[in-house]
């Protein structure tokens, strides 16, 4: 079918070039006629003799042409043809080949699935056996185990009755043995127990430290019923120093170390005493030209409650600023 269109479309071709070649023929002719209009007959057909000749010899050469391709298309055709019928037998010995294939593959996987269920079966059987078996094995051990805790349980209880028993006895002879030691060592018991509170109270007040050391910053004016002031704390273990006041209280009975150093003020006398509760015992007396220092360093030994500060019996002025120059300090020695 494909040949017979190619042969039409072949031939109407022709038949277009005939046609374009007979056109381009008969205007070159009209065309000559005109330009000859002037010329003679016989010159005017001899012209067209020779276009009519030349007419005929491209007619001849354009059938030549197309004989050339008219049997060039066929051989094209014929190859053509032949090589459709090859690709029709490749495409049915193909078709052959991919049905035998797909045959063999539906048998090869028919093959498998059976020898997969064969497999599967005697697997299914062989571990349900060992199911069957195991499920035995476990409903004798459930059985024994059952027994075992029958067994434990008895045990148990019979242990627990035996401890209750065992416990009520411990408790009556517990309390027969305390009610006994109770009435032997209660009062030897409180003596002891007071004696250890005594031992201890006396020890806590040996190992109890009492330390004090505290500064003034500013001037003060010093009567015989004021003392100086330290208000600034640096020390005060035991917290038997008073800065409102500045006065020391013993917390405690023992030996006291006390110090204190004392500015007087610019050209002024410096008088003072250290008051022990309110008697005046050691004194300084300094004299002179600027800034004079005095000192007190003693010993006291103190009743609890006893107190030591720095007066004078009468006015005097104290110098300090912020270079702590007047300071007053004391300690438990023992």
């Amino acid at each position: 079918m494909l040949l017979k269109v190619l042969v039409k479309m072949l031939r109407f071709c022709v038949l277009l070039i005939s046609l374009m070649i007979v056109t381009s023929g008969s205007s070159s002719i009209s065309s000559d006629s005109e330009s000859l209009m002037s010329c003679s007959k016989f010159h005017f057909e001899e012209k067209v003799l020779e276009k009519l000749i030349r007419l005929e010899h491209k007619m001849e050469l354009n059938e030549k042409k197309l004989k050339k391709w008219e049997e060039t298309f066929s051989f094209i055709l014929d190859k053509m043809e032949k090589a459709i019928k090859q690709s029709d037998i490749f495409v049915e010995s193909v078709r052959d080949t991919q049905l035998q294939e797909q045959s063999r593959l539906n048998d090869s996987y028919h093959e498998i699935v059976e020898r997969f269920k064969g497999q599967s079966k005697k697997e299914t059987e062989v571990h349900g056996k060992q199911m069957n078996t195991m499920l035995k094995s476990l409903s004798t051990k459930i059985e024994e185990i059952s027994v075992a805790e029958n067994n434990r349980e008895n045990a148990l209880k019979q242990i627990q009755n035996t401890l209750h028993q065992e416990q009520n006895r411990f408790n009556k002879s517990f309390d027969v043995t305390l009610d006994s030691f109770r009435l032997a060592s209660n009062e030897s018991l409180s003596e002891l127990i007071e004696k250890q509170e005594k031992d201890y109270e006396a020890l806590m007040e040996k190992r109890t430290i009492v330390a004090f050391s505290a500064y003034t910053t500013r001037q003060q004016d010093i009567t015989i019923y004021t003392n100086i002031k330290f208000e600034k704390v640096w020390t005060n273990i035991g917290n038997g120093y008073n800065p409102s006041t500045g006065i020391f209280t013993a917390p405690r009975q023992g030996v006291y170390h006390i110090t204190a150093v004392v500015m007087s003020q610019s050209g002024q006398l410096l008088y003072l005493h250290l008051k022990h509760n309110n008697d005046y015992t050691a004194e300084i007396h300094v004299t002179g030209d600027g800034y004079k220092t005095g000192t007190f360093d003693v010993v006291f030994s103190l009743q609890k409650g006893d107190t030591i500060s720095v007066g004078c019996k009468n006015g005097i002025r104290v110098f300090s600023n912020n270079d702590k120059y007047t300071t007053f300090s004391g300690h438990f020695i023992a």
